[in-house]
């Protein structure tokens, strides 16, 4: 096996990593945010008063904040992972 071959094996197999967390993460955000809009209606329906409205409205935006934060952290280190491969590559 010749050495270009060797490195081209791991950037592929890198690539697959990176695109399969990438989805995942993708996944996992859109389950989240499905589960959060179905709590968030939920949430409003038994609101009795304007308060408890906007305080479900509050925390629904705050959990998105926070799904859409560990989806991104998830795919940055996704993206540092396959860039360091990509430049060991050589």
């Amino acid at each position: 096996m010749r050495p270009k071959d060797k490195g081209t094996k791991a950037e592929n197999k890198a690539r697959k990593a990176y695109e399969e967390a990438v989805l995942q993460a993708f996944r996992n955000y859109t389950a989240a945010k499905e589960q959060a809009e179905i709590v968030h209606e939920k949430a409003l329906k038994q609101a009795i008063d304007k308060k408890a409205r906007e305080k479900a409205d509050i925390k629904y935006k705050e959990t998105l904040e926070q799904v859409r934060k560990v989806r991104d952290d998830v795919m940055d280190e996704a993206q540092k992972a396959f860039n360091d491969v990509m430049s060991k590559r050589g």
